[in-house]
C-alpha cells in the first residue's frame, strides 16, 4: 500500500507531554472523557492543569434545585474529583452554562491561559464529534483548538504581548469524546480512579444513571482494548498543529 499524506505528519505521543492542559466546559466532562489516562499522566509525573469553562449550573432537570447553589455544588464535586484524579490546579472561567458562550471572548481567555501556563499539549471534547447538539461543546473544543493553533502567533491577541504574556505554540491537540480515534491509551490500572471521580459528581445523575454510565463506558473500554491487545483503553483524537488547517485527510489520520 502505497503511503497517505497522513504518513508524512506524524501523530504526537500524549503520553510524553510534560505539561497538559485539560479543557472542559462543564464540570464532569474530563472525568468521564478522559479521568483515566489524566490519572495516569499525573502518576507519570505530567503536569496537568484543569480548565472548566462554564458554571454547570444548568445541568439539573429538577426545579427546586436554584441554579446559583447548583454552580456551588458542582464546583465541591470538581474539587473532590479533582483530589481522586491528584489534579491539584483547577481553574474557572465561570460562564455560564446553557449553550450561550461568547466565542471569541471564551477564546481569548483560553489563550492567555494557554501563554501563561505554556502546556505541550492541551486536550479538550471534540468538536467535530457527529450529531453533538450541546453548543457548550462545540464552542468550547472549537475555542480551545484555535487558541491553541493560534497562540503561538504574537499578533493574535495582542494585548496579551503589551502584558508581557508572550506566546506560546501548542503542538500536540488531543480530543476525547471523539468519533475518530486514532490513539488508545491503555489505563487498566487507573480505571477505577476515573469511576471513582464519576462517583463524585452526584448532582448529574439520577438513581441508577451513574451505574449505567459507568458500565457503558466500562464496556467500551473493553471493546476497543481488544484490538490493542489489553484490558481496559481511553481514545483520542491526536492530532499536531500541522493536521489542524486546511488539511482534508486529518479525519483519516
Amino acid at each position: 500500500m502505497k503511503p497517505g499524506i497522513c504518513d508524512y505528519f506524524p501523530i504526537p505521543e500524549l503520553l510524553k507531554a510534560k505539561n497538559l492542559l485539560v479543557i472542559q466546559p462543564h464540570p464532569d466532562d474530563m472525568e468521564i472523557g478522559a479521568g483515566a489516562t489524566l490519572a495516569r499522566m499525573i502518576r507519570s509525573g505530567t503536569e496537568v492543569n484543569c480548565l472548566t469553562v462554564t458554571d454547570g449550573a444548568a445541568g439539573t432537570y429538577d426545579s427546586t434545585i436554584k441554579s446559583s447553589d447548583l454552580a456551588k455544588t458542582r464546583r465541591r464535586e470538581a474539587e473532590k474529583s479533582a483530589e481522586i484524579l491528584g489534579l491539584k490546579n483547577l481553574l474557572w472561567l465561570d460562564y455560564a452554562d446553557g449553550g450561550i458562550l461568547p466565542y471569541e471572548e471564551v477564546r481569548a481567555k483560553i489563550t492567555r491561559i494557554i501563554r501563561q501556563l505554556k502546556p505541550a499539549a492541551i486536550m479538550v471534547c471534540d468538536p467535530w464529534l457527529p450529531y453533538e447538539v450541546h453548543s457548550d461543546h462545540i464552542r468550547t473544543g472549537l475555542a480551545t483548538a484555535e487558541a491553541a493553533f493560534l497562540s503561538g502567533m504574537p499578533h493574535f491577541c495582542p494585548a496579551d504581548i503589551h502584558e508581557d504574556i508572550q506566546p506560546h505554540p501548542v503542538d500536540t491537540f488531543g480530543f476525547y469524546y471523539t468519533a475518530y480515534p486514532n490513539t488508545f491509551i491503555e489505563v487498566t490500572d487507573t480505571w477505577q480512579v476515573k469511576l471513582e471521580a464519576i462517583d463524585c459528581h452526584k448532582s448529574q445523575f439520577a438513581p441508577n444513571q451513574a451505574e449505567m454510565l459507568k458500565t457503558l463506558l466500562t464496556m467500551k473500554a473493553r471493546n476497543y482494548a481488544k484490538e490493542q491487545g489489553c484490558e481496559l483503553v481511553e481514545t483520542f483524537k491526536v492530532l499536531s498543529s500541522l493536521h489542524m488547517h486546511i488539511f482534508e485527510e486529518a479525519w483519516q489520520c
